[in-house]
Formats: structure tokens, C-alpha cells, sequence
């Protein structure tokens, strides 16, 4: 990110805003248009842009509509009707069904950025361009801020990514983060482009608008400033945790981490509370790092002058040998779905699975009786604490998977199981992409799709 000029009203150059980003191969785009300001101005820059390219992808305008004012129908068909005129097919995606009493504001963010993939997907592109601008990165630096100061991970400091991958599969792109609100409505108002304003973004019952209105005194520079710092501070200890990882770190069969305990010692503060954190995370099928005060016990733990001890932590077991420690899930609170035909589901976030037969499947621990009734035959490296807590996948009342046992168990045809690293894989900021890519390949996994931005240019 750019530091922003201060002049509101200055133009704004297309270019400034899409160069860092690697439209090529792509057959379309889709941008999500709400109606506000924000997204009207990516939409008409995004077209303005496409007019000084020789090829372009096709530019899909989508707006969801979560059905929860009584204006929200009406600003979708004003957001179609501008695209009409600017010759942009445009599309309405509804939240259809109850809504939650509570958490509702995460859960429309959730049903939107779904619907959007959906969209995305429908399209062939594996990008959704969003108008998230400077305003909004300023807010949420001072939301994580406040957070931090409670003991929180300082690694939200750095703000929006300016790429976040969503569900491994499609790249929600916000190349407005260097542009203030007021520079984008200057550059509407200069084209005669009328915009629609959410009275939710005055409704002081949200932190964010609380926030808004507070920062409306405040000279945002400096932490503009501080935000581009924390960010290449996050990158580049990302960098220095995926060299670790691939030198110092063993992951056998997806359910065990093995870390050299000498070379954890040597390493600087930072890194070893990362270290431990995706460790935990991913042994443990977290979708966040632990706390900080947790790692820190972990690490007190870990590089102590013991040569054997174990504590339990963040589901997971951290267990000591002379010259490593040994971190895999403990054995408790143990999940146990069933898999209807044609389903796919997360288990104990920590695999995908899906059914393509034509009967229920049932997924669990492994544990003691999946144990005795694979036997004796086992792969090499076995352990056996960790493969109690392993996956075992039953059919018809027999094991006919255990990732554990390599391939001493068969899963039957139409039966699939994949590691799901949930820290990751659900949503992936492009500020860790380098560390994501290096905790796939410890596990032996397909790497993530590499970021459309370019960084060098962008940051």
C-alpha cells in the first residue's frame, strides 16, 4: 500500500489502480456492486480501465441483495439499471431463508462472499474485484488496534490484504485500499454518477460506524503509515517461518508434527511464536492462531531443559523427546457426523470428505476399536497417540479409511479424503501466502493459487 496524497480532488488514474493486477487468462471478472460509492466508482474506473486495453476479460457486475432493509431490492435494481446503460451484464444474487437474531452483520458477510464465489464460479474466473477503500483499512486497523491492546495477535495490524484467497478456489481482489472515499465520490461526482448511501453506515450500534465518526477528527497518516509498516513486518516474518518450516519441521501422515527443538531455540521470538501457532492451529483444525499467552506457555514448554513432559493445549498435545517435540491432536471432544449421498463435509477441521456412493457414511476418531480392528499391519513412523485422534471413516459399520495407516486401509470407491488445513483453506489473507504455501507442502499437499497481485507494485 501507498502512502494516499492528501488532495481529495484529484483524479484518479485507472491505471494507478488495476496495473498490479494480472488479468491475463482470465475469460471474466466479476465486481461486487452494492450501489454505494465505493464499489459505483471500482465498477466505472474498472470500465474506464478496460477502454485503454487492447484484450480485456468480460466484466460482470453482481450485487447481493441480503434482504434485510426494505430499500435493498430497489438499490439492486438501480445498481442493474446503471449497468444496462453502461452496457455491463449485471446479476442479482438474494439471501433467501431466516435470518440469525444474532451475528448478524459476520453472517451477511459470510452469505455474501458465498453467493459471490457462486457467481464467480458460474462465470469460469477465480476473481471478484471489491471496493474496500482507504476509509475502511484506516477502520479496521483501529478495531484490531483496540483488540491488540487486550492481549490480541498484532498480525491484524497490517489491515486487508490487498488479495485474500477464499475457499482455495477464488481471489477476492481490493484494489481500491490506497483510495480515500472522498477521492471516489469526487470522481463520480465529476462523471454526473449518482450513488445510493446504506443508512446502516450511520448507525452508531456498529463499532465500525462508532469508529467512522470518531476518526472523521483524526489525522490519519500516521497510522496509514504504521499500517504499511506492519504489514511488510508480517510478510517478511511469514517469509522467515516457511524457510523453518521446510528445514526444521516433519509432518508425518497429516496428523503428527515433529520440530526440531535445538533449531526452535536459535530462532528469534517472533518466529518461534508463529512456529508454534501454525503448528497448534493446523495439528489442532483451528481456524485461528492461538492466543499469545498460549504460545508462550508452548514455547517455555518446548525449549526447556527437559527431555520429556507433555502438556495439553489448544486441542492439541504437545509431548517432548530429547531432541524434538512431538505435536498432534489430543484425543477429546472428538466429532462424529454422518455423510448423507453426495455430501461433502469438514471433519474436526482437519479433513474434507466426500461421498459419491450411494450409502451414509459415518466419520470419527479412529480410536482403541478402529485400532484393534486394523491390526497389527501399520506404516512406517506409526504413532500410535496420534493416530487414536486420526480420521476413520466407516461404511456399514467397518473402517474402510484411515489416513493414518497410509495405505494399509483402502477407502472405497467414491469415497473421498483430503487434509483440510482450516487456518488456510477457508480464508487465506494474501499477506500469508507465502507461509500457507509452505505448510501445504509440509503436509504434502497442492500448493494455493498464487496471489493476482502483484506486491512489489501494490505494497
Amino acid at each position: 500500500m501507498n502512502v494516499p496524497p492528501t488532495n481529495a480532488d484529484q483524479d484518479i488514474d485507472p491505471a494507478s489502480v488495476f496495473d498490479a493486477i494480472d488479468f491475463k487468462e482470465l475469460v471474466s471478472v466479476i465486481v461486487a456492486v452494492s450501489g454505494g460509492s465505493d464499489s459505483l466508482a471500482l465498477l466505472y474506473l474498472l470500465i474506464s480501465y478496460r477502454a485503454a486495453q487492447a484484450t480485456f476479460p468480460k466484466i460482470i457486475a453482481v450485487t447481493v441483495n441480503h434482504g434485510l432493509r426494505p430499500e435493498s431490492a430497489d438499490e439492486a435494481h438501480f445498481v442493474a439499471g446503471l449497468c444496462k446503460t453502461a452496457g455491463i451484464e449485471h446479476r442479482i444474487l438474494n439471501w433467501d431463508g431466516p435470518k440469525p437474531d444474532t451475528g448478524l452483520s459476520a453472517k451477511a458477510r459470510d452469505v455474501r462472499y458465498k453467493l459471490l464465489c457462486r457467481a464467480a464460479r458460474d462465470a469460469d474466473t477465480d476473481m471478484i474485484l471489491a471496493g474496500h477503500t482507504l476509509d475502511d483499512q484506516i477502520e479496521t486497523f483501529v478495531m484490531r488496534l483496540a483488540r491488540a491492546s487486550e492481549g490480541g495477535s498484532e498480525r491484524g495490524l497490517a489491515g486487508m490484504a490487498s488479495a485474500t484467497l477464499l475457499d482455495r478456489e477464488v481471489w477476492l481482489v481490493r484494489p481500491l485500499l490506497d483510495v480515500s472515499r472522498e477521492t471516489l465520490r469526487n470522481y463520480l461526482r465529476s462523471r454526473g454518477i449518482a450513488w445510493r448511501d446504506d443508512p446502516s453506515n450511520d448507525n452508531p450500534k456498529y463499532e465500525r460506524v462508532r469508529i467512522r465518526k470518531a476518526l472523521r477528527l483524526v489525522d490519519s497518516r500516521e497510522m496509514v503509515c504504521e499500517i504499511v509498516e506492519k504489514a511488510s513486518k508480517r510478510r517478511a516474518l511469514n517469509d522467515k517461518v516457511a524457510g523453518f518450516l521446510s528445514d526444521c519441521v516433519t509432518i508425518h501422515h497429516g496428523i503428527r508434527a515433529e520440530v526440531s527443538r535445538a533449531d526452535l531455540v536459535l530462532q528469534e521470538q517472533g518466529v518461534r511464536q508463529l512456529v508454534v501457532a501454525t503448528l497448534m492451529a493446523t495439528m489442532g483444525g483451528q481456524s485461528y492462531l492461538p492466543p499469545v499467552e498460549n504460545c508462550e506457555r508452548a514455547l517455555e514448554h518446548i525449549c526447556s531443559q527437559r527431555l520429556s513432559g507433555r502438556i495439553t493445549m489448544n486441542r492439541c498435545v504437545i509431548q517432548l523427546c530429547k531432541n524434538k517435540a512431538v505435536i498432534y491432536r489430543e484425543m477429546r471432544s472428538m466429532p462424529e457426523i454422518a455423510i448423507e449421498p453426495d455430501g461433502i463435509a469438514i471433519w474436526d477441521g482437519r479433513y474434507r470428505i466426500g461421498n459419491r456412493t450411494n450409502r451414509l457414511i459415518r466419520i470419527s476418531a479412529t480410536g482403541m476399536l478402529g485400532l484393534k480392528f486394523l491390526g497389527d499391519t501399520h506404516p512406517a513412523n506409526f504413532h500410535r497417540p496420534s493416530a487414536l485422534s486420526g480420521l476413520a471413516v466407516f461404511l456399514d459399520g467397518d473402517i474402510v479409511g484411515a489416513p493414518a495407516f497410509g495405505n494399509h486401509a483402502n477407502l472405497a470407491e467414491g469415497i473421498s479424503v483430503t487434509r483440510h488445513l482450516a487456518l488456510f483453506d477457508h480464508i487465506l489473507s494474501g499477506y500469508d501466502e507465502t507461509l500457507a504455501q509452505a505448510v501445504a507442502k509440509a503436509f504434502q499437499l497442492e500448493g494455493y493459487k498464487r496471489s493476482p497481485v502483484n506486491q512489489i507494485n501494490k505494497n
